[in-house]
């Protein structure tokens, strides 16, 4: 997959720095990692030095924290049979 800030350089284009809107529109993907190197750099070095950007991130990774702990008890035994026999079509 070829990373539009590596062709832009090439080219010998200014790549531009990144906006809050564009941190926004990638922020699931740059927390989970799902992105070139180059351009998740580039996204966390603005995310970083941007207090509402950084506000944003923080406030992300509490709630996946929060939904973590909230998943955390296990679901009966009763319900995992019953999954079972209908998937198998017992």
């Amino acid at each position: 997959m070829t990373n539009i800030d590596d062709v832009a350089r090439e080219l010998g284009a200014e790549i531009l720095p990144c906006t809050c809107a564009e941190v926004r529109d990638h922020l699931f993907e740059l927390l989970d990692r799902e992105m070139e190197d180059a351009e998740m750099g580039r996204l966390r070095a603005h995310a970083d030095s941007c207090p509402d950007c950084t506000e944003a991130a923080e406030a992300e990774r509490h709630m996946r924290q929060i939904i973590r702990r909230s998943c955390q008890e296990p679901a009966p035994a009763s319900l995992r049979v019953r999954v079972v026999t209908h998937l198998t079509g017992q």
